[in-house]
């Protein structure tokens, strides 16, 4: 096959996909201001393993979806509280702000989701980030099986998909075929496989760090022994 062909082909095949500058801002927060203990468990999740935009995506989507169901199931016609974050988002002046004053909560009544914020200054010491808890006689009283529970519905439900995901990238890695970059996101690189003459690419999330600098669009990998490897051609 005719690399130069290919490379002409496929150079424009897709635009460079725009990291969203919510996830930025977002992660840079978290790096700089939180401990693994008020890291929210999505963002818990997401720094552990590698996993692709699209399964962040669904990640994020599935969680609310895991707590809405947990709260109808064991919460009947009370509300369910649950600590999202340990601060509130905001915009001002066409720009992100954080106030770190307040507990970013979500409040699950009568099957409906709604996002609140509740200031620090008036939740008990004992709640923070990822905990259940209750509104009872003007009081917030933390429910600490529900908090178990919960948080293990959705690492269950992550590791779902971070466990398909991995069983379809394991489809797309094969023994000595080569591997055409098509684009670049943090540390996933974007491959075609060349040498079966694919149509559609695939987002590779365990690619060797030290080749990130040269697996540019255009550059070309060997899949062999369990991992990628420069291809001189």
């Amino acid at each position: 096959m005719d690399l130069d062909l290919v490379n002409g082909l496929i150079r424009d095949l897709k635009e460079k996909m725009l990291v969203q500058d919510f996830t930025k801002d977002l992660s840079k927060y978290i790096e700089k201001n939180l401990s693994v203990k008020e890291m929210p468990i999505v963002e818990q999740i997401l720094k552990e393993k590698a996993i692709t935009r699209g399964n962040e995506n669904a990640i994020r989507f599935k969680t609310d979806e895991v707590i809405t169901q947990y709260a109808k199931e064991n919460f009947s016609s009370e509300a369910m509280y649950f600590v999202k974050d340990n601060k509130k988002t905001y915009w001002m002046h066409n720009s992100r702000h954080y106030d770190d004053s307040a507990y970013s909560v979500l409040k699950i009544a009568n099957g409906k989701m709604e996002e609140i914020a509740i200031d620090k200054k008036d939740m008990p010491k004992e709640i923070s980030v990822n905990d259940v808890f209750r509104l009872k006689d003007d009081k917030y009283i933390i429910d600490k099986i529900s908090t178990n529970e919960l948080q293990t519905a959705i690492k269950n439900m992550a590791n779902e998909v971070i466990e398909k995901q991995n069983r379809n990238l394991s489809k797309h890695r094969k023994e000595g075929h080569l591997y055409m970059v098509t684009d670049e996101l943090r540390e996933s690189r974007f491959l075609l496989d060349i040498t079966e003459g694919a149509e559609t690419e695939f987002e590779e999330v365990d690619f060797p760090k030290d080749l990130l600098e040269e697996a540019t669009q255009g550059s070309i990998f060997i899949y062999t022994n369990g991992t990628y490897e420069y291809y001189n051609c």
